[in-house]
């Protein structure tokens, strides 16, 4: 019973948050000179715009785009700046990645960050008018080491966006916030729901390795779980992307040196398992390629500039399954070939590919779920009323619910109705390698503690009472981990706390 009433606590309000989730039904593709297009998703149907010349800011390459729940655009980034829906630099917007993105990318040579899959945004659990953009940098290291310089992410970072400011046209209220340093690979940023439907898993990749950093954000905000070591390894920086499918089971990153990598994926724990590396191109060869999913997840497309492939994932022999679906034609725009580049899965089930250069067309892929040529690739299909080129925006699959039927799943609240109260509780220290103190700051007394594992599972429950309790770490036989408190007082109000274990 206290295993079905944690759970119900942790996602008591995720249901509101997900009725509509269209935060992905807006693409700004902003060009500052000669003006840009927006791409708005209603349903089914596909509405372009002009933007007008002169607009404040430019999306070359990096780029993520957010609307509320109900569609309407609230604000993108091309992880240099932050930009409101008139197109104008948000209060407190600008210098987003300290250091060579800065001094270099974003003035010196204005294309932005360098990186595909380098910026996300996700709306924060709990409340509707605060957002957390994701984003790392792109650094120099190991220079003057004998192998060389080296390039790539050295710092995953947070940033705040809160939309109750300037009459709905927000504030970056809080930027460049450190949630992890180390070398990071360039193409690989990544987000799903957790399995209770309101939290989020953010899925960072190493440098060079298989390892992944795991950063959990909940309503008290992003903090990393686990670093796990799993699958193929990579090398230099990595490129491709990687996507999850949009139920979540599957972790899928692609890249032509390096292979198709599949995984399976535990919404509950964040944990990645049954790894599959299928092989595509031959070790050393580097070309710009990138990867997009089904809307089912079936089927993966890979492409390179000048050719698309379609993979099954279902198939018994996943590398035997690749088909040519495409073959860029030569078609020209703007003096510039309209080959392909950079991919999306769009709102209305297609995918939408970009090109290297700015030209005024989009590719797109009409119906991803059915196999080889009847997928329909259709090449320079989409007219833009402006040139675009590079930028396509990095969504997670924000219509995924809670994960019915798992120890995580969003229940009602019981008949009993406990009440959330405000940041009363503290814990500390954190992360703890002996005793951990609760203490309760607004008053009530502490009637019961209940340590969770990430699983949902209780491993520990305190009885003491008072305004604080002690809770010892050879009795409690808490293992190094990640663990959720579940804090009750004497007024049957709760708090939910988290603490690191080492």
């Amino acid at each position: 019973m206290k295993h079905l009433l944690f759970f119900l606590i942790l996602s008591c309000c995720a249901g509101p948050i997900l009725a509509q989730n269209r935060y992905d039904n807006n693409w700004v593709f902003a060009f500052k000179i000669v003006g840009g297009n927006l791409i708005h998703f209603t349903d089914d149907t596909l509405k372009i715009e002009a933007l007008p010349p002169n607009t404040t800011g430019s999306t070359y390459e990096a780029l993520a785009c957010m609307s509320d729940k109900a569609g309407d655009l609230l604000f993108y980034t091309n992880n240099c700046t932050v930009f409101d829906k008139n197109h104008e630099v948000m209060e407190n917007g600008e210098g987003l990645n300290p250091g060579q993105i800065q001094t270099y990318w974003c003035s010196v040579n204005p294309f932005a960050n360098p990186n595909d899959n380098s910026v996300l945004i996700t709306p924060m659990p709990d409340n509707e008018k605060i957002y957390q953009i994701f984003h790392w940098d792109y650094e120099a290291f190991n220079v003057g080491q004998p192998g060389g310089s080296q390039f790539g992410p050295l710092h995953l970072y947070h940033t705040v966006v809160d939309m109750s400011q300037n009459n709905g046209l927000g504030q970056v209220v809080s930027k460049n916030n450190l949630i992890l340093a180390d070398t990071l690979s360039s193409c690989a940023l990544q987000a799903v729901r957790h399995a209770n439907g309101r939290d989020w898993w953010i899925l960072a990749p190493e440098f060079s390795g298989n390892c992944y950093y795991k950063v959990l954000l909940d309503p008290s905000g992003p903090i990393v779980v686990d670093k796990q070591c799993i699958g193929s390894n990579w090398g230099k920086y990595g490129g491709g992307s990687a996507h999850f499918t949009n139920n979540g089971m599957q972790y899928v990153r692609c890249d032509i040196e390096y292979g198709l990598n599949l995984f399976d994926f535990d919404r509950c724990t964040g944990q990645l398992s049954s790894p599959v590396h299928v092989p595509i191109g031959p070790q050393g060869e580097f070309l710009l390629n990138c990867m997009a999913l089904s809307p089912s997840g079936r089927f993966a497309y890979y492409h390179t500039r000048k050719e698309i492939y379609q993979y099954d994932l279902e198939a018994h022999d996943i590398g035997s399954s690749k088909t040519l679906v495409a073959t860029f034609d030569g078609f020209q725009s703007a003096g510039n070939t309209t080959d392909f580049y950079k991919s999306q899965l769009a709102p209305d089930g297609k995918i939408y590919i970009n090109t290297f250069g700015p030209t005024y067309y989009l590719h797109v892929i009409e119906y991803p779920d059915s196999a080889g040529l009847a997928c329909e690739v259709r090449q320079h299909a989409i007219e833009l009323p402006n040139r675009h080129f590079a930028a396509m925006p990095n969504y997670p699959a924000y219509r995924l619910r809670e994960m019915s039927g798992s120890p995580c799943d969003t229940i009602s609240v019981n008949i009993h109705e406990p009440r959330f109260q405000g940041d009363q509780v503290l814990v500390y220290p954190n992360p703890a390698s002996g005793d951990v103190t609760i203490e309760h700051k607004g008053g009530s007394k502490i009637e019961r503690v209940d340590i969770f594992d990430l699983t949902g599972r209780i491993v520990f429950v305190d009885n003491q009472r008072g305004q604080a309790v002690n809770i010892q770490k050879r009795a409690s036989n808490l293992k190094p981990g990640f663990y959720l408190l579940m804090v009750v007082d004497d007024t049957g109000r709760l708090e939910i706390k988290k603490i690191i274990i080492e």
